[in-house]
């Protein structure tokens, strides 16, 4: 997966898992496995509260259709799979399996260390900025002042130094 400037996007679908097609390609090995046709698991879907139809099913197995949740939760009990199963999660062993745990939580940790970073760099930006901007009116508020200073001074001060005698 490309983000807009073409490069690998840096998340967890970014590198070859795709959800949707990872489910239809596990749907479409329960299914067949169990002899069962695309339109059977349409009338189990049906059945299930779902409105879908053979093409849904077709769709879904080709990864093209985003599955909700709840028909995630709905296909993994009517296989009497886990819904992590129908993700195409399955652990070879034990070890494996802590692996697979271990790393979908340091993933969930680094990208949320991410969001943060970059918020907190969002801020340290908007705040450099305001400082920069205030400077700015700082400076002219300085200048004015200075201004001002010198009109008082040629209005009012210098004129009556000349008027004065000296010693």
């Amino acid at each position: 997966m490309e983000n807009e400037q073409g490069q690998q996007a840096d998340t967890m679908w970014g590198y070859g898992y795709e959800p949707e097609k990872a489910l239809g390609e596990a749907l479409r090995s329960l299914r067949t496995a169990r002899g069962m046709s695309q339109e059977d698991v349409a009338t189990m879907m049906s059945r299930s509260g779902f409105s879908w139809r053979q093409t849904t099913v077709a769709k879904t197995e080709g990864g093209s259709r985003p599955v909700r949740v709840n028909e995630a939760a709905a296909l993994a009990l009517c296989f009497g799979v886990s819904v992590n199963e129908l993700l195409g999660n399955q652990a070879d062993s034990p070890e494996q399996s802590l692996i697979e745990s271990t790393y979908r939580v340091s993933f969930s940790l680094y990208l949320s260390t991410r969001l943060r970073t970059e918020e907190a760099l969002r801020r340290k930006e908007a705040a450099e900025r305001e400082y920069e901007e205030s400077l700015a009116q700082l400076r002219e508020t300085k200048q004015s002042y200075e201004e001002a200073s010198r009109a008082f001074e040629e209005a009012f001060i210098e004129p009556l130094g000349e008027g004065e005698e000296k010693d």
